[in-house]
Protein backbone atom coordinates (compact mmCIF):
# COMPACT_ATOMS: atom_id res chain seq x y z
CA UNK A 1 0.00 0.00 0.00
CA UNK A 2 1.46 3.13 -0.83
CA UNK A 3 2.40 5.69 1.75
CA UNK A 4 0.07 8.71 2.04
CA UNK A 5 0.66 11.91 3.92
CA UNK A 6 -1.86 14.79 4.31
CA UNK A 7 -0.95 18.31 4.85
CA UNK A 8 -3.35 21.43 5.86
CA UNK A 9 -2.66 24.99 7.38
CA UNK A 10 -5.06 27.99 8.56
CA UNK A 11 -5.53 30.83 10.24
CA UNK A 12 -7.57 31.79 13.25
CA UNK A 13 -10.16 33.82 11.51
CA UNK A 14 -12.43 30.56 10.99
CA UNK A 15 -11.66 29.12 14.29
CA UNK A 16 -13.60 27.07 15.14
CA UNK A 17 -16.07 26.13 11.88
CA UNK A 18 -15.38 25.32 9.39
CA UNK A 19 -12.11 24.42 10.73
CA UNK A 20 -12.86 22.28 13.10
CA UNK A 21 -15.29 19.74 11.45
CA UNK A 22 -12.85 20.12 8.34
CA UNK A 23 -10.11 17.88 10.49
CA UNK A 24 -12.67 15.99 12.48
CA UNK A 25 -13.91 14.77 8.75
CA UNK A 26 -10.77 14.56 7.09
CA UNK A 27 -9.76 12.24 10.34
CA UNK A 28 -13.11 10.12 9.85
CA UNK A 29 -12.67 9.42 6.68
CA UNK A 30 -9.66 9.51 5.24
CA UNK A 31 -7.21 6.18 5.07
CA UNK A 32 -6.29 5.14 8.94
CA UNK A 33 -2.93 4.56 7.44
CA UNK A 34 -2.43 8.34 6.66
CA UNK A 35 -0.16 10.70 8.47
CA UNK A 36 -1.55 14.30 8.68
CA UNK A 37 0.81 17.04 9.30
CA UNK A 38 -1.41 20.73 10.61
CA UNK A 39 0.25 23.54 10.76
CA UNK A 40 -2.16 26.27 12.58
CA UNK A 41 -1.67 30.20 13.50
CA UNK A 42 -2.43 29.76 17.03
CA UNK A 43 -0.77 26.05 18.20
CA UNK A 44 -4.08 26.49 20.46
CA UNK A 45 -6.38 26.28 18.13
CA UNK A 46 -6.67 21.88 17.42
CA UNK A 47 -8.08 18.93 17.27
CA UNK A 48 -6.50 16.33 19.11
CA UNK A 49 -6.29 12.88 17.55
CA UNK A 50 -3.86 10.33 17.48
CA UNK A 51 -3.07 10.96 13.96
CA UNK A 52 -2.60 14.20 14.11
CA UNK A 53 0.88 16.24 13.98
CA UNK A 54 1.05 20.04 14.75
CA UNK A 55 3.85 22.13 13.70
CA UNK A 56 4.37 26.27 13.81
CA UNK A 57 5.19 26.29 9.82
CA UNK A 58 7.51 29.66 10.08
CA UNK A 59 9.44 27.67 12.86
CA UNK A 60 9.93 24.41 10.60
CA UNK A 61 10.31 26.36 7.39
CA UNK A 62 12.67 29.66 8.98
CA UNK A 63 12.64 30.33 4.63
CA UNK A 64 8.58 31.51 4.81
CA UNK A 65 9.56 33.53 8.01
CA UNK A 66 12.50 35.27 5.78
CA UNK A 67 9.65 35.75 3.12
CA UNK A 68 7.26 37.32 5.22
CA UNK A 69 9.48 39.88 6.64
CA UNK A 70 10.88 41.10 3.81
CA UNK A 71 8.26 41.52 2.44
CA UNK A 72 5.27 42.58 4.99
CA UNK A 73 5.34 46.32 3.88
CA UNK A 74 5.68 45.93 -0.01
CA UNK A 75 3.41 47.79 -2.16
CA UNK A 76 3.46 45.36 -5.10
CA UNK A 77 2.05 43.00 -2.88
CA UNK A 78 -0.69 45.39 -1.27
CA UNK A 79 -2.00 45.93 -5.16
CA UNK A 80 -5.42 47.95 -5.31
CA UNK A 81 -7.80 47.43 -8.26
CA UNK A 82 -11.22 49.33 -9.02
CA UNK A 83 -12.89 47.48 -6.26
CA UNK A 84 -10.27 47.45 -3.71
CA UNK A 85 -8.20 44.34 -1.91
CA UNK A 86 -6.89 42.08 -5.27
CA UNK A 87 -6.30 38.51 -3.67
CA UNK A 88 -4.16 37.16 -6.40
CA UNK A 89 -1.19 39.65 -5.28
CA UNK A 90 -1.31 38.83 -1.97
CA UNK A 91 1.68 36.48 -2.16
CA UNK A 92 2.62 36.32 1.71
CA UNK A 93 -1.34 35.56 2.59
CA UNK A 94 -1.04 32.57 0.01
CA UNK A 95 2.63 31.17 0.79
CA UNK A 96 1.49 29.56 3.67
CA UNK A 97 0.25 26.92 1.89
CA UNK A 98 3.14 26.12 -0.19
CA UNK A 99 5.79 25.57 2.63
CA UNK A 100 3.36 23.33 4.57
CA UNK A 101 3.65 21.16 1.49
CA UNK A 102 7.48 21.74 0.64
CA UNK A 103 7.05 20.62 4.88
CA UNK A 104 5.55 17.78 4.84
CA UNK A 105 6.90 16.48 1.43
CA UNK A 106 9.96 16.88 3.59
CA UNK A 107 9.25 15.27 6.77
CA UNK A 108 7.85 12.15 5.49
CA UNK A 109 8.75 11.48 1.89
CA UNK A 110 5.42 9.38 1.20
CA UNK A 111 4.62 7.93 -1.71
CA UNK A 112 1.41 10.63 -2.21
CA UNK A 113 0.98 13.86 -0.80
CA UNK A 114 -2.25 15.49 -0.66
CA UNK A 115 -2.98 19.25 0.67
CA UNK A 116 -6.41 20.07 1.78
CA UNK A 117 -7.77 23.49 2.82
CA UNK A 118 -8.51 23.64 6.33
CA UNK A 119 -13.00 24.30 5.09
CA UNK A 120 -12.92 21.27 2.67
CA UNK A 121 -15.28 18.64 4.39
CA UNK A 122 -14.55 15.16 3.81
CA UNK A 123 -18.39 13.86 4.02
CA UNK A 124 -17.78 9.77 2.62
CA UNK A 125 -14.98 7.50 3.21
CA UNK A 126 -12.01 7.63 0.84
CA UNK A 127 -10.57 4.61 -0.65
CA UNK A 128 -7.38 4.20 -1.87
CA UNK A 129 -8.35 2.86 -5.16
CA UNK A 130 -9.81 6.00 -5.26
CA UNK A 131 -6.87 8.08 -4.61
CA UNK A 132 -4.46 6.65 -6.98
CA UNK A 133 -6.88 7.04 -9.57
CA UNK A 134 -7.01 10.84 -9.16
CA UNK A 135 -3.20 10.79 -8.91
CA UNK A 136 -2.17 8.10 -11.22
CA UNK A 137 1.38 6.38 -11.53
CA UNK A 138 2.13 8.48 -14.90
CA UNK A 139 1.33 11.83 -13.57
CA UNK A 140 3.18 13.77 -11.08
CA UNK A 141 0.29 15.79 -9.94
CA UNK A 142 -3.66 16.37 -9.81
CA UNK A 143 -4.99 20.29 -10.60
CA UNK A 144 -8.08 21.64 -11.28
CA UNK A 145 -6.90 24.06 -13.97
CA UNK A 146 -9.19 26.94 -14.85
CA UNK A 147 -7.47 28.29 -17.96
CA UNK A 148 -9.77 31.15 -18.81
CA UNK A 149 -9.36 32.46 -15.10
CA UNK A 150 -6.03 32.42 -15.72
CA UNK A 151 -4.76 30.48 -12.90
CA UNK A 152 -5.78 26.85 -11.50
CA UNK A 153 -7.89 26.08 -8.00
CA UNK A 154 -5.95 25.26 -5.50
CA UNK A 155 -8.10 24.38 -2.67
CA UNK A 156 -6.11 20.92 -2.84
CA UNK A 157 -2.99 19.83 -4.13
CA UNK A 158 -1.91 15.68 -5.17
CA UNK A 159 0.96 15.13 -5.49
CA UNK A 160 2.54 11.97 -6.79
CA UNK A 161 5.74 11.98 -4.51
CA UNK A 162 7.22 8.97 -5.40
CA UNK A 163 8.06 10.37 -8.83
CA UNK A 164 11.56 10.70 -10.03
CA UNK A 165 11.05 14.45 -10.13
CA UNK A 166 9.42 15.25 -6.87
CA UNK A 167 12.37 16.43 -5.01
CA UNK A 168 13.12 19.34 -7.78
CA UNK A 169 9.54 20.71 -7.94
CA UNK A 170 9.06 21.05 -4.42
CA UNK A 171 12.52 22.82 -4.38
CA UNK A 172 12.22 24.79 -7.58
CA UNK A 173 8.36 25.95 -6.14
CA UNK A 174 10.29 27.06 -3.00
CA UNK A 175 12.90 29.03 -4.99
CA UNK A 176 10.11 31.25 -6.29
CA UNK A 177 9.70 32.61 -2.82
CA UNK A 178 13.70 32.71 -1.19
CA UNK A 179 14.71 34.25 -4.67
CA UNK A 180 11.26 36.28 -5.18
CA UNK A 181 11.19 35.02 -8.56
CA UNK A 182 7.61 35.08 -7.94
CA UNK A 183 7.52 38.62 -9.17
CA UNK A 184 8.71 37.12 -13.04
CA UNK A 185 4.64 35.78 -13.44
CA UNK A 186 3.26 38.57 -15.86
CA UNK A 187 1.12 38.50 -18.84
CA UNK A 188 3.08 36.04 -21.30
CA UNK A 189 5.09 34.77 -18.77
CA UNK A 190 6.25 31.03 -19.94
CA UNK A 191 4.41 31.96 -23.22
CA UNK A 192 1.22 30.77 -20.82
CA UNK A 193 -0.36 33.27 -18.21
CA UNK A 194 -2.94 35.15 -19.67
CA UNK A 195 -2.03 37.40 -16.63
CA UNK A 196 0.03 38.30 -13.69
CA UNK A 197 -0.57 37.18 -9.79
CA UNK A 198 1.84 36.13 -7.23
CA UNK A 199 -0.71 33.82 -5.07
CA UNK A 200 0.36 30.05 -4.33
CA UNK A 201 -2.44 29.03 -7.42
CA UNK A 202 0.40 30.97 -9.55
CA UNK A 203 3.68 29.90 -8.74
CA UNK A 204 2.16 25.81 -8.97
CA UNK A 205 1.12 26.71 -12.10
CA UNK A 206 4.69 28.19 -12.90
CA UNK A 207 6.50 25.51 -11.59
CA UNK A 208 4.15 22.97 -13.01
CA UNK A 209 4.27 24.33 -16.71
CA UNK A 210 8.17 24.92 -16.54
CA UNK A 211 8.58 20.85 -15.77
CA UNK A 212 5.95 20.07 -18.26
CA UNK A 213 7.59 22.20 -21.16
CA UNK A 214 10.95 20.61 -20.25
CA UNK A 215 9.42 17.31 -20.63
CA UNK A 216 9.61 16.09 -17.04
CA UNK A 217 6.50 15.25 -15.80
CA UNK A 218 2.99 15.27 -17.04
CA UNK A 219 -0.32 16.10 -15.04
CA UNK A 220 -3.70 15.62 -14.49
CA UNK A 221 -6.15 18.14 -14.97
CA UNK A 222 -9.45 17.06 -13.37
CA UNK A 223 -11.17 20.10 -14.53
CA UNK A 224 -10.78 19.39 -18.45
CA UNK A 225 -14.30 18.25 -19.30
CA UNK A 226 -13.96 14.75 -18.25
CA UNK A 227 -16.32 14.79 -15.61
CA UNK A 228 -20.06 16.22 -16.90
CA UNK A 229 -18.17 18.89 -18.31
CA UNK A 230 -17.15 20.55 -15.19
CA UNK A 231 -15.00 22.92 -17.11
CA UNK A 232 -17.19 25.47 -17.47
CA UNK A 233 -18.47 25.83 -13.95
CA UNK A 234 -17.87 28.44 -11.46
CA UNK A 235 -17.03 25.71 -8.41
CA UNK A 236 -15.00 23.23 -10.32
CA UNK A 237 -13.84 21.31 -7.03
CA UNK A 238 -17.30 20.25 -6.25
CA UNK A 239 -18.39 19.23 -10.03
CA UNK A 240 -15.40 17.22 -10.67
CA UNK A 241 -14.74 13.86 -9.39
CA UNK A 242 -13.68 15.24 -5.89
CA UNK A 243 -17.25 16.08 -5.47
CA UNK A 244 -17.79 12.38 -5.04
CA UNK A 245 -15.78 12.66 -1.66
CA UNK A 246 -15.58 16.12 -0.47
CA UNK A 247 -17.07 19.37 -0.41
CA UNK A 248 -15.04 22.63 -0.52
CA UNK A 249 -16.37 25.74 1.19
CA UNK A 250 -14.39 28.28 -0.31
CA UNK A 251 -15.96 31.95 0.23
CA UNK A 252 -17.76 33.60 3.21
CA UNK A 253 -21.13 32.34 2.23
CA UNK A 254 -20.67 29.04 1.83
CA UNK A 255 -18.69 28.73 5.59
CA UNK A 256 -21.51 30.67 7.14
CA UNK A 257 -23.98 27.88 5.96
CA UNK A 258 -21.51 24.90 6.34
CA UNK A 259 -21.67 23.88 2.91
CA UNK A 260 -21.98 25.12 -1.07
CA UNK A 261 -24.81 26.10 -2.45
CA UNK A 262 -27.35 24.80 -4.58
CA UNK A 263 -26.50 27.18 -7.58
CA UNK A 264 -22.90 25.98 -7.61
CA UNK A 265 -23.65 21.96 -8.41
CA UNK A 266 -23.77 21.87 -11.95
CA UNK A 267 -22.87 18.40 -12.22
CA UNK A 268 -25.33 15.43 -11.20
CA UNK A 269 -23.27 14.33 -8.13
CA UNK A 270 -25.42 11.26 -6.87
CA UNK A 271 -24.48 11.22 -3.14
CA UNK A 272 -26.92 12.00 -0.41
CA UNK A 273 -25.15 14.85 0.64
CA UNK A 274 -25.78 16.79 -2.06
CA UNK A 275 -29.44 16.62 -1.87
CA UNK A 276 -31.63 19.37 -0.45
CA UNK A 277 -28.94 22.34 -1.07
CA UNK A 278 -30.23 25.69 -0.87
Amino acid sequence: MKSLTIASTYGTRYWPLPIQKSLETTEANWPSHAKVLVYPDDMSQTVKKDRFEYYDLCKEQPSLKKFIERHTNNPKLQKLGTEGYEFEYDAIRFSYKVFACIDAYQKTKPDMLWYLDADIITFEPIPMTWLEHIIPDHAFTSYLGRPKKGFSETGYYAFNTAHEYADEFFKRWQQYYDDDLFFNIQKGFLNTFPRAGYTDSFTFDAVRIEMEQAGKIKNEDLNDGRFGGARKAKHPFINSELGKYMDHLKGFDRKEQMRSKKSDLTTNQQHEYWKGLE
